[in-house]
């Protein structure tokens, strides 16, 4: 779509009747369709004594008409899922599927499933998350061309649909009633199996049709992608009922697969693009659990880092999952205009039996799988041998984060909003986001202060003797009197530090941070950001360092810290990440925690590691690191 088209739609109106009648009027005129007998889209037709809806279905026309000079089926399925709210694709994780991923998936689960029924023409198809209907487009039409099969008896007999919002339930009414009025069929009313209701508590088995089979026998579509902060009450109170969603902070795309799987019969196909996260984020050990007891058929089209859906930093994958057990799972990365010309042979065949389901398939050649193997069992653990921590979360870093612009003996001043403030030296603290970092060059020009309103104070064990630092907030009353700058500046921002949590949480002091993490770390630390396109690990010295929007590995030796930013900067490091993180666009890759802990830490004799300190060519240091770990990447 052109960007003057949906300048017009987002000017029009949002209210999704007068947005179908537009769209339907539009599309009949432009392919020259008259409906004579189906009253459905009766209704959606725009006359000349409609007023202002006529002058807008003129101008809609003849912009349609000078920018793309057609509108087909597959241009309504794309401006149907561009006029829904962004608030409500938020909510409900709507997005525009392309019609070559659709046409992959219908195409992959009817030649799984055809190995165990020749009869098409009963088979049974659900969407149990269908929008406004673009599945249902691509199977009716390749129903059709299968089939002897009219329109009406595809709508009534094989195709089956669910969404939570009734508007997307009417707009997949309207598109299947098009595309058999624009073949010619104009019924005066087709029979949709077609639902309003929330995948997570609606219960197949109150159709007929389906219980009557048993279940569906395909089921495909694009799971919603609805992050786990974003889901609404009703949906999370739903989440408990599906085991797969017990495992961290559930994402709505994950209960899908369980949804899917247990409304099928035992022949039954999934298809699915959904999000590729699951085989390895934490969120996703359940489901994994899930397939690997059930040894479904599994097969994944991986994505990698390439983002599929326009607007959404989402990374994607095609799973293609039969009901019938299997001792494997098959595994490809490819980009997505490829697809067509995967071949069966192409794919990995990775036994259950060698997948982790905790910590995350490996889904690799045996090759890279053994590399793998070698450094995660040389020497120590990453997260074993070292703290990995993230930095601390204000919930309000504008307001707490500042760059001086001046400064004297006493005060910090600096600029928000236009205005400028100054603040008490002594409630400041140095901090640094690790993602601004490359070199240790960096850290003075990318410092900046942080009002720390807390008191850190060390306690000792009498019977061990061990250190402990302590976290206390500074009452109210301290504050102002010995930082009254401070106080007043924070004192303007009240409300909105008070909102924090969208003002669904009460905290110790309204000045206090979100969360208290990383306000006690004290030690040497090596930065590190939360991706990164290669390596990028920085040291400070400083061990009062304050650090956020990132990540610290932290240790009281400085020398030991020297050396494993040796490795961590080397070959074999970013060998491991390549392969075991998750991917981002432009060949980024994650360095959280769950994707770092793992990787072995060689043991090194001090003879080694003074040698190892004193190597500065990279050359040198991977060759030096490659015979340590006893692996050839060439």
């Amino acid at each position: 779509m052109t960007q003057k088209i949906l300048n017009y739609l987002k000017e029009y109106s949002t209210d999704p009747n007068r947005i179908n009648k537009l769209f339907v009027s539009t599309y009949l005129r432009l392919n020259g369709l008259i409906v004579r007998n189906n009253l459905f889209l009766i209704n959606f037709q725009i006359h000349e004594h409609d007023g202002d809806d006529y002058n807008a279905l003129i101008n809609f026309y003849n912009i349609i008409l000078s920018e793309k000079k057609t509108l087909g089926i597959e241009d309504l399925i794309e401006l149907f899922e561009f006029v829904i709210s962004p608030a409500e694709k938020e909510v409900n994780g709507a997005v525009y599927t392309p019609k070559y991923i659709r046409d992959f998936i219908v195409k992959e689960t009817l030649s799984k499933y055809s190995k165990f029924s020749h009869v098409i023409e009963q088979t049974k198809f659900g969407d149990i998350a269908c929008g406004c209907g673009g599945f249902f487009y691509t199977l009716a039409s390749e129903l059709k061309s299968l089939t002897n099969k009219s329109y009406f008896e595809i709508f009534r007999d094989n195709i089956f649909g669910l969404d939570i919002q009734a508007y997307s339930i009417e707009r997949s009414k309207i598109l299947l009633s098009l595309l058999a009025i624009s073949k010619g069929e104009d019924r005066t009313e087709f029979e949709f199996n077609l639902f309003q209701g929330n995948a997570l508590n609606f219960d197949w088995q109150t159709v007929p049709t389906i219980a009557a089979n048993d279940g569906f026998d395909i089921i495909i579509g694009n799971p919603p992608y609805v992050g786990a902060s974003k889901i609404d009450d009703e949906s999370r109170m739903l989440l408990g009922n599906w085991s797969v969603a017990s495992s961290g902070k559930s994402d709505l795309y994950i209960p899908f697969f369980e949804i899917g799987m247990e409304n099928l019969n035992s022949n039954g196909v999934l298809g699915y693009i959904t999000v590729n996260t699951f085989y390895k984020s934490l969120n996703g050990r359940a489901v994994r659990s899930y397939f690997s007891s059930n040894k479904f058929e599994i097969s994944i089209v991986d994505f990698g880092g390439e983002q599929l859906f326009r607007k959404r930093s989402t990374y994607t994958c095609i799973c293609i999952i039969g009901k019938k057990p299997s001792l494997f799972v098959k595994y490809i990365k490819s980009v997505s205009s490829n697809i067509d010309s995967i071949r069966k042979q192409d794919y990995l065949t990775i036994p259950y039996s060698e997948l982790d389901d905790y910590e995350g398939w490996q889904l690799l050649a045996d090759q890279t799988k053994y590399i793998i193997n070698q450094i995660q069992n040389t020497g120590t653990p990453l997260g074993k041998k070292f703290e990995i921590r993230n930095g601390f979360a204000t919930l309000k870093n504008d307001v707490f984060v500042f760059k001086p612009i001046e400064q004297d003996n006493n005060y910090y001043s600096f600029e928000k909003g236009g205005k400028e403030f100054r603040v008490e030296k002594g409630i400041c603290r140095n901090a640094i986001k690790p993602n601004t970092l490359k070199l240790e060059a960096e850290i003075e020009q990318n410092t900046v202060k942080l009002i720390f309103p807390y008191f850190v104070t060390t306690t000792e064990n009498e019977l061990f003797g061990n250190q402990k630092r302590v976290l206390n907030i500074m009452n109210e009353e301290y504050l102002l009197s010995q930082y009254p700058l401070a106080y007043q500046y924070l004192a303007l921002h009240k409300i909105e530090l008070q909102n924090r949590d969208k003002g669904n949480r009460e905290y110790e002091k309204w000045y206090a941070f979100g969360r208290n993490q990383a306000l006690t770390y004290h030690g040497y630390k090596i930065f590190f950001p939360y991706i990164s396109s290669a390596p990028c690990f920085v040291i400070t010295e400083d061990q009062d360092f304050l650090f956020y929007n990132g990540y610290a590995v932290i240790s009281d030796n400085l020398i030991e810290l020297k050396i494993l930013q040796k490795i961590l900067m080397s070959k074999i490091f970013w060998y491991y990440i390549i392969n075991t993180s998750k991917p981002y666009s432009g060949m980024f890759f994650s360095l959280a925690k769950n994707y770092v802990k793992n990787f072995g830490i060689c043991d090194l004799s001090e003879t080694e590691k003074r040698k190892l300190l004193h190597l500065n060519d990279i050359q040198m240091i991977d060759d030096f690191l490659l015979h340590k770990y006893n692996i050839n990447l060439e």
